[in-house]
């Protein structure tokens, strides 16, 4: 058993220059023959508590008699008192509790090995809770997975063995409501809130909350307010049944073969919509079911709701057929190879043949696609399925001994890799909304996406310093083809149902190079090491699939020069040192007594400085960072990747000291320190200013000037300041990332082994 927890103090207060996460960990072991030496058992159970799973570098504010200056709402109120707490983010919380378990039974020559894992989770979701304040509504998704497995393995002589290898998988994620729960169609209905809340919070009208608060430009969400994920329902659901067959045979003396085959066959279902659709209708609907029985109901509700769904009909109904019917991918494999051993020398040759059917589909004519008159989406005669895609992939290595302390290695092989999922399933409701669009969508669809295909090199050799110390040296060359980018996909002349519109393709490339050492050192005289460094350089077009939205709106040229992308670091690395006393060393106080370090460096990733034009509409609160969400307005200020982000350090810590309690029980107890010198590192920046502190919209008059005049001067000045400068609150809610690591987190813990 083992509990760990950073629950020393009360949430907010202040200790040893951090606070509490309210993080907690239990984890409880139960293992051992059943009867008998040939029946064996394992079981694990978890329960992950974390309060705030953000644990975030935030700073607290209290702002007191706010005027809202709504124009809305018929009359101003005034907030008497806004208040966000130091150090701890709240409505962030998630809690996971899961089992897992393993029988075995050994009756030789054969063993049967039965598993088993289920988790269930709920993860509170709030990426503005500096702008929630008020609110104690709360949204969360709860996922639920199921892993269960089944192995044979049956040795037909003592140089040969195969293994049988059988597994189900399922998972089930659902967004839900406090109020509501998962039933999404009473989130804005304002009869169900009122009696739910008997009375406590009203609606303006049927379907729509009351404005929210609009204090000094920014809008903070009354209490009872479905929050920003509110708006969007989702239900996903996904499960497999796989299997594999493995065959090993040491065939000569000289020769050990492996072959397999695998596979897997997938159901897939999804379905979105937002929400808050509904408000469309305004008095004239009562329910959601009445929509299903008004067919002029039904047609906005599906262009209003933004619908996206397969494997259930427009309501989020299951069902198994027509054009929005499951999706049934089916991955297989088929592999061999031969380790050959001559002496000292050891080559690995191997073939992989993967096998691909996504079950998609694809637009026989992109441009021109004809429509369905009833329903008004693409009709089902102007798709064809997309053929299964097939590789015959080689593989490589070998190495050698130098001298006797030193061994020569070298690994070549191609891989492949289907390309995400969600880039290629989209419901009809989508695709006809995106091919005949009325909005910009950030998001493309795609269809008839192939694999991701990736070559790699590997040379290297290890070097024996003595009997307990050796290092690594290697160097690699990865070249990636065929990841997705954007493409505008334009229309025919004379199309009369879709528009120019984009969508994703295959097309873009990457390639990284670089070097890894590793040093190792056993235990010796208590202290064992370890030392790693990687010095890389990944480069390319472009750095994600959406890279090219710019260009694309502009009608520019895509860019083609090879630039540094924005997830590569040249430079990462690790020191671990472990320093432990053993049992009967160091006198009764240090037996038993244990340190480790861990020291993590990495220089910053590549970024490019940008101009953004100053004028046009301006948003109060995103105002500083909306520009690299949609990146249509802004242009480069220097050659793509030429900047790079800080240096990040970080060291943990953990002391532990354990006991004999009795013969066959210990206990050990232990500190474990994270980020310990709570070093603030940069993760990313405004590519406005190339800074985490300044997003230069406050320090430029020439775009904050007119905010300023008209939301309040300097009361607007100390709100943008508190909310988006000193705890990058836009950069998270727009961009979802953070601007800064984690902080100082002290863990105390015990644990029990028997």
């Amino acid at each position: 058993a083992d509990f760990q927890t950073d629950k020393f103090v009360n949430q907010g207060e202040k200790f040893l220059g951090t606070y509490s996460y309210r993080h907690h960990t239990g984890v409880v072991t139960l293992g051992g023959p059943l009867f008998s030496n040939k029946v064996r058992f394992f079981v694990a159970g978890e329960n992950r508590y974390r309060g705030d799973r953000q644990v975030r570098f935030s700073k607290g504010f209290d702002f007191y008699d706010r005027v809202d200056i709504n124009p809305l709402r018929a009359k101003d109120d005034t907030v008497a008192h806004l208040h966000y707490p130091d150090g701890f983010t709240p409505n962030n919380m998630d809690n996971l509790y899961s089992v897992n378990g393993t029988l075995m039974f050994d009756l030789s020559p054969f063993k049967f090995r039965f598993g088993g894992a289920y988790s269930t989770s709920r993860t509170m979701l709030d990426d503005t809770p500096m702008l929630n304040v008020l609110n104690n509504r709360q949204m969360y998704d709860d996922n639920q997975t199921l892993l269960l497995t089944g192995r044979l393995t049956h040795v037909l002589n003592p140089k040969t063995y195969y293994d049988l290898n059988i597994h189900f998988f399922n998972r089930k994620l659902e967004r839900g409501d406090d109020y509501f729960d998962h039933e999404w169609w009473k989130w804005r209905d304002s009869t169900a809130v009122s009696n739910y809340t008997k009375g406590a919070v009203t609606f303006r009208d049927r379907w729509r909350p009351q404005y929210d608060y609009e204090l000094n430009g920014f809008y903070f969400n009354r209490d009872g307010t479905p929050n920003t994920y509110s708006a969007y329902y989702r239900i996903s659901k996904q499960n497999y049944i796989g299997g594999s067959l493995d065959f090993v045979s040491q065939a000569t003396r000289h020769h050990e073969i492996k072959a397999g085959v695998e596979g897997r066959y997938y159901t897939m279902r999804y379905f979105a919509t937002q929400a808050d659709a509904v408000q469309v209708f305004g008095d004239s609907l009562n329910s959601i079911s009445d929509v299903k029985s008004r067919p002029k109901m039904f047609n906005t509700w599906v262009e209003a709701g933004f619908i996206d769904n397969y494997g259930y009909n427009f309501f989020g109904e299951e069902t198994d057929t027509g054009i929005d019917a499951p999706k049934h991918p089916l991955f297989m494999a088929l592999y061999f190879q031969d380790k050959v051993e001559y002496n000292d020398l050891i080559i690995n040759f191997g073939l992989r043949f993967d096998y691909f059917d996504t079950d998609d589909r694809t637009l026989k004519d992109p441009a021109n696609p004809p429509f369905d008159q009833n329903t008004g989406y693409v009709a089902e005669n102007a798709w064809k399925d997309v053929d299964p895609f097939q590789q015959l992939s080689p593989r490589l290595g070998f190495s050698f001994p130098v001298s006797e302390r030193t061994v020569f290695y070298m690994q070549y092989g191609k891989f492949i890799q289907m390309s995400e999922l969600n880039n290629i399933y989209f419901g009809s409701a989508r695709y006809s909304r995106q091919m005949n669009p009325k909005y910009y969508y950030i998001q493309p669809i795609g269809y008839g996406l192939e694999p991701v295909r990736t070559t790699s090199y590997e040379i290297g050799f290890r070097q024996q310093l003595s009997s307990v110390a050796a290092f690594d040296i290697t160097g690699f060359y990865k070249n990636i083809k065929g990841q997705i980018q954007i493409e505008r996909q334009r229309a025919a002349a004379g199309a009369e149902f879709i528009q120019t519109y984009e969508r994703f393709v295959n097309g873009d490339f990457a390639t990284t190079k670089g070097l890894e050492f590793r040093f190792t050192l056993r235990r010796t005289n208590r202290i064992q090491a370890q030392v790693n460094y990687t010095l890389t350089n990944a480069e390319g077009t472009g750095s994600t699939e959406n890279s090219y939205h710019g260009a694309i709106y502009r009608n520019t040229q895509k860019p083609t020069v090879i630039s540094p992308l924005d997830y590569s670091q040249t430079h990462t690395g690790s020191i671990i040192l472990d320093y432990r006393y053993g049992k009967n060393d160091g006198g009764a106080i240090l037996q038993r007594l244990g340190v480790n370090t861990i020291f993590t460096f990495s220089s910053g990733h590549p970024f490019t400085f940008v101009f953004v034009p100053p004028g046009g509409q301006v948003d109060a609160y995103s105002a500083g960072t909306n520009y690299m969400l949609d990146t249509r307005s802004r242009k480069a200020l220097e050659p793509l990747g030429s900047s790079v982000t800080p240096w990040n350090f970080n060291i943990d810590l953990r002391i532990d000291k354990t006991f004999s309690l009795m013969s066959n029980l210990d206990v050990t107890l232990y500190a474990r320190i994270t980020n310990l010198l709570n070093t603030r590192n940069v993760l990313n920046v405004y590519e406005r200013t190339g800074n985490a502190y300044d997003d230069g919209f406050l320090s430029d008059a020439a775009y904050s000037e007119t905010a300023l005049k008209t939301y309040g001067g300097d009361a607007y000045r100390e709100m943008y300041e508190a909310i988006n400068l000193q705890n990058g609150q836009a950069y998270w809610d727009e961009l979802g990332r953070q601007l800064w690591s984690h902080p100082r987190q002290i863990f105390f813990g015990i644990k029990l082994a028997y």
